[in-house]
């Protein structure tokens, strides 16, 4: 990226950031301005988003654990820290950097309602940061010293690589005494005397350090330079982005995708079970279409034995072998089609006609049906005949219980 905005958020539950366009290329801080979220995300766009956050809020820690397995020693950090956070742990949110070099994982926690804030802060203003980070991890940073960033209410230090704490300014002499451990054998006085003191805007605090304070247009130049350094860079930096875990853009999928993973699983068992049920199924209908097959070559050869190749397509040898029994008068024939339409309409006519067989021989259409009464057959009859290219006869009509068995023959009368 050669610009990139960088913002600075002082206080968890301000809608106020102070910003900056830089230039990685150039190294160079520009177009300073501060504002509201939203008017962040309008200088932010088209360009990737860097936000610092006050380490006020901040735990930083460095956690040994064991060389294998990492994925489940990382899951055992938070518990333990547990006694050195101000909140419960199911209540806190932990962030992990890349391995030191002694093996330890530098942890950053926070409180979720802080992270919860911040997130919807931001996709309220549609300012999309692509890292958060806490501000003691972006000060300049030269071995061996301290760096202490101060403005005219707020102050942040850096006492090592992944070390270190910010406060309200007028603690911040009796913090920098107890932020070396009891039994440590560095002098808390030389370690200021000797840090960089970067002054920022128009603080007027004097840590009387040997360097005297360096003076700072503002926080975010300050940061800026730290970010910098190639020892900043995210590849070979330890410093730690908070927004990984619950509210990181993978894991914000992965949140989303959960509750569906089950009915997920559910339909890829059912498609499954789909699939093999529908390969059963047509291992089942080939085996029938086979066995169908056979049954009409037999019932071919049964009927015509004097066919020479009966398993040649039985269906259109049995069509030919009836059209020529039929006087070559196929169904297709026009006069059929006459026949059927009308008997169609004709039926429509009476109530509740069956009809038991049709046969079709020599331009004549032979019926077989039941019909309710005599009077039913009578009237099927002269519904044929109004069709004026046919004529239609009763060949016969008997009453077998409560129905009448009737003949009718339809012919052309053409």
């Amino acid at each position: 990226m050669a610009q990139y905005l960088l913002t600075y958020l002082q206080r968890i539950g301000d809608d106020y950031l102070r910003w900056a366009i830089c230039d990685t290329n150039k190294k160079t801080v520009r177009s300073h301005d501060h504002g509201s979220f939203a008017d962040a995300a309008r200088a932010g766009e088209r360009r990737s988003v860097i936000m610092v956050i006050a380490g006020t809020e901040v735990l930083l820690e460095d956690v040994a654990v064991p060389a294998t397995n990492l994925s489940r020693a990382l899951k055992a950090v938070p518990y333990a820290l547990e006694e050195q956070l101000a909140q419960d742990v199911e209540a806190s949110h932990f962030a992990f950097g890349a391995k030191l070099a002694d093996g330890k994982i530098p942890v950053a926690v926070i409180a979720r309602d802080s992270m919860d804030w911040l997130k919807s802060q931001c996709k309220q203003a549609g300012l999309t940061p692509a890292e958060v980070i806490p501000e003691t991890m972006v000060l300049p940073l030269v071995e061996g010293r301290w760096t202490v960033m101060t403005n005219s209410s707020h102050s942040a230090v850096r006492t090592s690589l992944t070390k270190g704490f910010s406060c309200d300014t007028e603690l911040l002499p009796l913090l920098l005494n107890n932020s070396l451990d009891s039994e440590s054998e560095i002098d808390v006085d030389e370690m200021v005397w000797e840090s960089l003191h970067f002054s920022c805007g128009k603080d007027r605090y004097n840590l009387r350090t040997k360097q005297g304070p360096i003076g700072m247009r503002s926080e975010v130049e300050l940061f800026a330079d730290g970010l910098s350094k190639p020892s900043a860079q995210p590849r070979t930096s330890p410093r730690i982005n908070l927004f990984q875990g619950d509210y990181g853009k993978s894991d914000t999928i992965g949140k989303a995708w959960k509750p569906w993973r089950l009915p997920a699983a559910l339909a890829a068992a059912l498609a499954l079970l789909w699939g093999g049920s529908s390969y059963l199924q047509y291992n089942e209908l080939g085996q029938q279409e086979k066995q169908l097959r056979s049954d009409m070559v037999a019932t071919f050869k049964a009927t015509f034995p004097d066919a020479r190749n009966p398993a040649n397509d039985p269906v259109r040898q049995f069509r030919s072998r009836l059209k020529v029994l039929a006087g070559g008068n196929g169904i297709d024939d026009g006069s059929f089609v006459v026949m059927m339409s009308a008997l169609g309409a004709a039926l429509n006519e009476i109530d509740k006609p069956l009809v038991k067989s049709m046969n079709y021989r020599s331009g004549k259409l032979d019926i077989e049906l039941e019909a309710s009464t005599l009077q039913d057959v009578d009237k099927m009859k002269s519904e044929l005949e109004s069709e004026k290219k046919l004529n239609a006869n009763v060949l016969s009509a008997n009453k077998d219980k409560d129905r009448i068995k009737a003949r009718v023959r339809v012919e052309s009368n053409t």
